[in-house]
């Protein structure tokens, strides 16, 4: 996981960074916000349900499936 609310995972054989949809987590990485109150919870947790999944699945919704900074826009399922 790279903060709460994005992670970075192999797609069809290529690394690729999501943004995980309906998720908003509070910060710990951003240029101006610094590191947001429970910005370190949620990233740990984010990166311990990515790292345990037995299975992990990738589904974009309709439209957009990428935003301005190149990651993919997508629902993320962890088994």
């Amino acid at each position: 996981a790279i903060d709460g609310d994005t992670v970075k995972l192999m797609y069809k054989g290529q690394p690729m960074t999501f943004r995980l949809l309906l998720v908003d987590t509070p910060e710990t990485k951003h240029p101006k916000k610094g590191v947001e109150k429970y910005g370190p919870e949620a990233s740990a947790f984010t990166k311990k349900m990515v790292e345990n999944a037995k299975k992990i699945e990738v589904e974009f919704d309709k439209g957009q499936r990428t935003d301005k900074y190149g990651r993919g826009l997508a629902y993320i399922y962890a088994d």
